[in-house]
C-alpha cells in the first residue's frame, strides 16, 4: 500500500520525474491492473456507493437515498467497465501510435493511459457527497500527465505531442460516453427514476 501511495503521490506532485522512473520499470500489464488501477478505481465506486445510499441526494422536499443493494450492483458494474476501458482506451493509444511518429507498444500504451488516470481515480471521493461533485473537474490535470506521458514513455515528437493528446482525448471522451450510456441506461438511469418516484 506504501508503495501505491508514493507512486500516486509522485505521478501528482513531480510527474515529469515519475513519468522517467515509470519508463524504466518492466512491470507486466496484469500487475500493473491488480496493483495500481484497481485499487484506484475503487475510490469513486465506493464513494459514489456511499454518497447514493447512506448521505443521499437532497431533492425539492428533503433528501432521498438509493436502495443499497440496487447501488451496489450498479456500482460493481460501472467499476467493471471501467477497468475494461483501460484496455480499449490503450488499444486507440496503440493504434494512433505511429500517425504521430510516436512508439507503437501496447504495454507503453496502457501505462500511459492507467497513470494518466490517476486524478480521474482520486476525484472520485467528492462522490461521497453528491453535491461535490462538480469538484470532479480537478481529474482533468490528468490531461496535463497523459501530454507528459506520451512525451516520456512512448517518446512522442515534442511537435506532434500536443495533436496526439487531443486525439487521444476526443477517442477517450467517445469510450467514456458509449461506457457512461451503458452504465446508466442499464442500472443508474432506472435506479435515479425510482429514488425520485419515493
Amino acid at each position: 500500500m506504501n508503495k501505491l501511495f508514493e507512486r500516486v503521490k509522485a505521478i501528482i506532485v513531480n510527474p515529469r520525474v515519475a513519468w522517467q522512473e515509470i519508463k524504466n520499470e518492466d512491470i507486466e500489464i496484469k500487475d500493473l491492473i491488480l496493483n495500481y488501477a484497481a485499487k484506484l478505481a475503487l475510490i469513486p465506486a465506493v464513494c459514489n456507493l456511499i454518497g447514493f445510499t447512506i448521505i443521499g441526494i437532497r431533492v425539492p422536499g428533503g433528501v432521498v437515498r438509493g436502495p443499497f443493494f440496487e447501488t451496489l450492483i450498479a456500482n460493481i458494474f460501472g467499476y467493471l467497465i471501467s477497468i475494461g476501458t483501460l484496455f480499449v482506451g490503450a488499444w486507440v493509444v496503440k493504434i494512433l501510435a505511429s500517425t504521430f511518429a510516436s512508439k507503437d507498444d501496447y504495454k507503453l500504451a496502457i501505462k500511459v493511459v492507467v497513470y494518466s488516470m490517476t486524478p480521474v481515480w482520486l476525484v472520485g471521493v467528492f462522490s461521497i457527497i453528491p453535491g461535490l461533485s462538480v469538484l470532479s473537474i480537478l481529474g482533468f490535470y490528468g490531461i496535463y500527465l497523459l501530454y507528459l506521458g506520451i512525451l516520456a514513455i512512448l517518446e512522442t515528437p515534442a511537435e506532434k505531442a500536443v495533436l496526439y493528446t487531443i486525439a487521444i482525448l476526443v477517442a477517450g471522451f467517445i469510450i467514456s460516453f458509449i461506457a457512461s450510456m451503458i452504465v446508466v441506461g442499464l442500472f443508474f438511469g432506472p435506479l435515479y427514476m425510482r429514488m425520485m418516484a419515493m
